[in-house]
């Protein structure tokens, strides 16, 4: 093991190091030398070769120029046109975060400008895109990250030295325990342990239910939330994230691995399940300060960046296609002893929104995959197909003086819907209004964010300085009751789209309530509707319902359709496309987050086509996978 004072002394005598820290698994040197701070290159990338950890150089306190200096010169130095929005200082970090519309005009040709910022300030400058969507949730929830930056800073430098001075190779076994999501969909949590590390993958609710089992099995024997050393989470639907804060709440006290999307959304996420749970007098299991305790611990990945996070595992996030930094886990666990790879919900296939999942790892043993379609014969929709037949269904009810109601989820589904929406009005027909409600117009501003981690298609529109699709004058928010009734009683024709996207709850139920009996009107589902909810009995075929508070029935008299190819997660086809084309067979298959139909048909398909072990466990059951 290479310490943080060996790495030191690979350094040349100029570099005048005032203090040497981990951030994490990386190193990072903070410099009392102007030259040093400007020239590094040769000599970081060599010690990066020798110690395989990125490695970073910041300047020390005394060579930076005061902040309100630094400022000005920051703006003098950046375009105009870049649309320059605020300018942040993070002393502890050495670092300026500068927030602009356009941050590539920041960055400059190959970085000019950015090293420009360097050299006149001595400060480390860090890029942040703007939302091009206003959103006072999406300032809070950035708020948030930058707040307890004397605590983060202190916590991050813990983790590393935890990493590093107990290193090992962990090489006896490794064993898998399905805390939630096995054989159901929903409050997915699974814990990963071997003899050096315990990691639990995700820590979701069950959106459907609001009992004790909408939680995953944390009182299992097999986990301790003290001796607990991390925790990675997916992607930020609520089923894979809606219980993390309960872990701080209670006891743990470790690192978040996620996407830096990943963590935005599910502060967003969060937060609005504790202001749903208050507005319909639920309890909720924490509260907004175990939100803020979870961002304070969590450390975000790109794409493909390995770090280690115990001192046996390595951690890799490959994209999984399913909704906004969404992330399939690598693990790579001991010298070479075992690999495992837990998908998430994946999609494995190209949509308006995304690119489809990646499945090149290098290596995988155990393979953790999803079910939710596993128990398809056939596979979906082309993605044309599912497209047209949205959008004739949507030309159909809308010239016919009728509305479209389209219940999403907040994340994923909405935007790709809006996409489509927003191609139909460069259209001589479509010169209809499309209202957003819930938190869609929020989690829209943050997609606008990240531009990088959408389809190629819309990034070329965004970078390329095009009509950003997003942010079309037919999109409307609906921000409060009286706004939804007026949405309501509006005469002529529209399009809603509303959470929540299975109709468990939110403001679609008005829309139900309301426009339901109207044969004229249009409901359409997008997305997967689990077993027990409203939206999967009136896909069923269910006349009528009585929702939450009515004294009686609401008759479901309107049009209905189902979008198969919209959903997010993959069809059976798909994934057995995405499990053929991983870098090697498995030696060993578990399926998860499906019915008991799905995960056994699943199980047993994958079976026949690979050879190999396959089961469908069921919560709390514990395997050994070496």
């Amino acid at each position: 093991m290479t310490g943080l004072d060996e790495v030191e002394d690979m350094l040349p005598p100029n570099a005048k190091i005032q203090e040497s820290r981990y951030e994490a698994s990386d190193v990072v040197f903070y410099t009392k030398s102007k030259e040093f701070f400007l020239d590094n290159e040769d000599t970081v990338r060599d010690i990066v070769s020798k110690i395989k950890k990125r490695v970073e150089v910041r300047p020390a306190p005394n060579i930076r120029t005061s902040p309100s200096k630094a400022k000005r010169k920051i703006k003098d130095i950046i375009p105009d046109d870049a649309g320059l929005n605020d300018v942040r200082f993070q002393p502890d970090f050495g670092k300026a975060i500068i927030e602009a519309e356009k941050p590539g005009l920041v960055i400059g040709k190959s970085g000019s400008t950015l090293q420009k910022i360097k050299r006149k300030t001595k400060w480390t400058p860090e890029v942040n895109r703007v939302p091009a969507i206003d959103s006072k949730i999406v300032d809070r929830a950035r708020e948030i990250i930058y707040e307890g930056e004397d605590f983060r800073r202190d916590f991050l430098h813990e983790i590393g030295e935890e990493i590093q001075l107990n290193k090992s190779s962990g090489d006896e076994w490794v064993r898998v325990t399905g805390l939630g999501s096995f054989r159901q969909v929903g409050r997915s949590c699974i814990l990963v342990q071997t003899e050096e590390s315990k990691v639990l993958l995700d820590c979701g609710i069950d959106p459907t239910r609001d009992d004790k089992q909408a939680y995953p099995y944390l009182d299992a024997p097999e986990l301790d939330l003290q001796a607990l050393d991390a925790v990675i989470i997916s992607h930020a639907h609520l089923d894979h994230c809606g219980f993390l804060p309960y872990l701080f709440a209670y006891g743990y006290d470790g690192p978040v691995y996620c996407t830096e999307p990943t963590r935005d959304l599910m502060i967003m996420l969060q937060l609005d399940y504790l202001d749903v749970a208050r507005r319909e007098g639920n309890t909720a299991p924490y509260d907004s300060t175990a939100i803020k305790e979870a961002v304070k611990r969590t450390v975000t990945l790109d794409y493909g960046e390995v770090t280690d996070i115990t001192p046996d595992m390595r951690l890799t996030l490959n994209n999984a296609g399913h909704i906004l930094g969404s992330s399939s886990v690598h693990l790579h666990i001991g010298e070479g002893l075992h690999n495992i790879v837990y998908t998430g919900d994946i999609k494995y296939d190209k949509t308006e929104l995304l690119r489809p999942a990646d499945p090149k790892f290098n290596r995988v043993e155990t393979l953790i995959i999803e079910s939710t379609y596993g128990d398809q014969d056939g596979d979906m929709p082309s993605k044309d197909k599912a497209n047209n037949k949205f959008k004739r269904n949507v030309r159909k009810t809308l010239k016919e003086g009728g509305k479209v109601i389209i219940p999403a989820f907040a994340v994923g589904r909405s935007q790709e819907v809006m996409l489509l929406l927003a191609e139909e009005a460069r259209k001589d027909y479509f010169d209809f209004p499309v209202y957003l409600d819930g938190m869609i117009w929020d989690a829209t501003a943050l997609h606008t964010a990240y531009p990088e981690y959408l389809s190629k298609k819309v990034q070329n529109k965004i970078f390329n300085n095009q009509d950003n699709p997003l942010t079309r004058d037919i999109f409307q928010r609906v921000a409060s009751n009286d706004e939804r009734e007026k949405v309501i009683e509006r005469q002529e024709p529209c399009v809603i789209l509303a959470t929540s996207g299975m109709i468990t709850g939110g403001p679609i139920m008005s829309y139900l309530d309301s426009l339901a009996e109207d044969p004229d009107n249009l409901l359409m589902f997008v997305g997967y509707q689990a077993s027990g909810t409203y939206g999967n009995k009136i896909q069923s075929g269910a006349n009528r319902i009585t929702l939450p508070g009515d004294d009686r029935p609401t008759e479901i008299n309107l049009d209905k359709v189902t979008i198969s190819g919209f959903s997010g997660h993959s069809s059976r086809n798909q994934m057995m496309n995405y499990v053929s084309n991983l870098p090697n067979k498995p030696q060993k298959v578990i399926c998860n987050h499906g019915d008991d139909a799905a995960t056994f048909k699943w199980s047993s398909a994958l079976h026949k086509m690979l050879h190999i072990d396959t089961s469908a466990p069921q919560n709390l059951e514990t395997l050994r996978l070496h």
